[in-house]
């Protein structure tokens, strides 16, 4: 049976490899936070004691990482250790740019390389309902798709490496501008006087619906920040959607205006909390707070 490594085990990559041992496939771990590896320990994946260690031990390597500099440098320490036929696998989100070096790095020793970013959230990395964008050969994914099977059946191979990261950028523009509209709606509702509550059940039969406003609008009203997905990971991922953008000289007006809203809530402080805050300094200009109830 396929050998798995992972290496990326924060609110993603936990769930996921989890799932990894749910289906049965030897695992092996490694993290630059101790505590992030006791539970999978527990259930029996081995713990590596450097990724060229564990990309030694491997068949697929696979990566969950928060930025493009952190897949290049811990891409750079597997492959020190990976063996010629075996496969990397980078499941983060990143640049089609990042990841076409990466691929070459790995193509330069021998080994095989696959983008594949998911979306499904943390519930999905759960429950193994994700969605997984491809990049790369075809015969590649044939040969992991096993293994991607234990995160999700609806896999999607988009075409040469690199596509699947640029795939999975067109998604976070959708998601992040769509969290900026809905977080300004709801304001500019609260600041003349609409009852918060009953404008988002309005808004859920109106042609204004979409699954961001399922998911923004209660957690907004019910000031429920807590991060699923950080407002700091939207702005990074906007940014390199942005980069995806100037290389292909395409226009993201829209997106360069969401991103500024991440941007602004870093330098407020508040990077940490979940995308939907992103209502915070909207509602801080405008001098209304947007809650179940009255403004």
């Amino acid at each position: 049976m396929t050998r798995v490594g992972m290496i990326g085990l924060g609110r993603m990559g936990a769930p996921m490899a989890g799932r990894i041992l749910d289906a049965g496939f030897p695992l092996t771990v490694w993290a630059r936070r101790p505590p992030s590896l006791a539970a999978l320990a527990a259930r029996g994946a081995v713990v590596a004691d450097s990724p060229a260690a564990l990309g030694a031990g491997s068949d697929c390597v696979l990566t969950c990482l928060p930025r493009p500099a952190d897949v290049e440098a811990v891409a750079a320490q597997v492959l020190e250790g990976a063996r010629p036929g075996s496969v990397l696998l980078d499941m983060s989100t990143i640049d089609p740019d990042t990841s076409r070096r990466v691929g070459r790095a790995a193509r330069a020793r021998g080994v095989d390389y696959l983008d594949a970013p998911v979306s499904g959230g943390p519930g999905g990395a759960a429950t193994g309902t994700l969605t997984i964008m491809v990049g790369g050969e075809a015969a590649v994914l044939e040969r992991c798709r096993p293994v991607l099977l234990a995160l999700g059946t609806r896999i999607h191979h988009m075409g040469s490496t690199g596509s699947g990261h640029l795939a999975k950028l067109c998604n976070q523009v959708l998601t992040g501008v769509a969290y900026a509209a809905v977080a300004e709606a709801l304001v500019l509702g609260a600041k003349g006087g609409l009852d918060p509550a009953r404008l988002l059940e309005v808004l859920s039969t109106s042609s204004g619906r979409s699954r961001t406003l399922e998911q923004a609008g209660p957690a907004i009203l019910a000031r429920a920040f807590d991060a699923a997905f950080t407002a700091d990971l939207a702005a990074k991922d906007l940014e390199c959607a942005l980069a995806a953008a100037g290389a292909l000289t395409a226009r993201l007006l829209l997106a360069s205006t969401a991103h500024q809203c991440y941007v602004e809530m870093r330098a407020l402080g508040l990077g940490h909390l979940d995308q939907a805050a992103v209502v915070i300094p909207a509602e801080r200009i405008a001098g209304v707070t947007v809650r179940a109830g009255p403004a």
